[in-house]
């Protein structure tokens, strides 16, 4: 077994210039958010008299909204004012705790409430931002705030609840901090194993689909990387590469695309999917484990995953 600073130290070594480039091309694509099509809305800052770090976040996120004016639908329509304060006030998610942002989502959508279509635009925005599986601020923690408070809101329909009901259950599966749910694969060879009996320090899950555009760039991108190749074959990391749709032909004729140092398997009866046992919106669907298969990362991306190691 490994120890984490040698992992560490062959990912930094070989992932800096891939995460930096990839770093760059966010900066690029960063002139065409929203915030460059109209006039930013400004958040208050801080006053002078609140010091420490923690402290003037939070009055910024608890004071967000103070100078939005929830009634100017022409203004908050357009994508360069609202959208763009809604993406910015996600970004200050990660920096709260968690009844603080379950209260700043309450007080937000109860703003928005004085117009309905200013409510269903915020609606859609937090879907769009934090559920949409393209989206780089995707998150099923913070997405399920927003859920928890639509279904008790009497501005959402019953079809909509309804909806909303059936999915929270699906996403509060696999969070970070618990156990990875167990499921059975089959791999090439006809050996049937279990995610729990899989040991290494690390464990990547990688719900992949034959032919998808995305799962083949990663695919390529993990492949040439010498660091992750490296701790790999060192056993510091595995890679259970699973097919979930079931369909063994299609699953045949793409064997020599999933490099030969992966485990690459099939959920030949669809459980993973008939079972809902993990939420894969899209493919590739990344989720880290640690060796106690104890969730890290939940529907993750390599960037990601490449930043948590690198902070270890």
């Amino acid at each position: 077994m490994v120890s984490n600073k040698w992992f560490l130290l062959a990912l930094v070594i070989s992932l800096g210039f891939w995460t930096s480039c990839q770093q760059e091309q966010k900066k690029q694509e960063a002139t065409t958010t929203p915030a460059a099509q109209g006039e930013n809305y400004a958040a208050p800052k801080p006053p002078a008299n609140i010091t420490g770090e923690e402290a003037k976040i939070n009055y910024v996120f608890t004071h967000f909204w103070d100078n939005f004016n929830f009634q100017d639908t022409a203004k908050i329509l357009n994508t360069g004012y609202g959208e763009q304060a809604i993406v910015d006030y996600i970004g200050h998610f990660p920096l709260v705790k968690a009844d603080t942002l379950r209260e700043g989502i309450e007080q937000v959508f109860d703003a928005a409430k004085i117009e309905p279509s200013v409510f269903n635009f915020f609606k859609f925005q937090f879907e769009n931002y934090l559920a949409h599986p393209n989206s780089p601020m995707r998150s099923d923690q913070y997405y399920e705030t927003v859920l928890n408070y639509l279904i008790g809101s009497e501005k959402v329909s019953a079809d909509e609840k309804t909806k909303y009901q059936t999915l929270l259950p699906i996403l509060q599966k696999n969070k970070p901090g618990t156990t990875a749910t167990d499921f059975t694969y089959t791999t090439a060879t006809g050996t049937n194993g279990t995610l729990k009996t899989l040991e290494a320090p690390f464990t990547m899950l990688f719900f992949y689909e034959p032919g998808c555009s995305s799962c083949e760039e990663a695919i390529a991108e993990m492949k040439s990387n010498p660091g992750l190749n490296s701790v790999i074959e060192n056993g510091g990391l595995k890679i259970l590469a699973i097919y979930p749709d079931g369909n063994e032909e299609v699953w045949k004729d793409y064997q020599n695309q999933i490099p030969n140092n992966w485990i690459n398997a099939i959920d030949k009866d669809q459980v993973i999917v008939t079972k809902n046992l993990y939420m894969i919106k899209a493919t590739p669907t990344i989720y880290l484990l640690d060796k106690d298969k104890k969730v890290i990362l939940k529907d993750s991306y390599l960037p990601q995953v490449y930043g948590y190691f690198q902070s270890l």
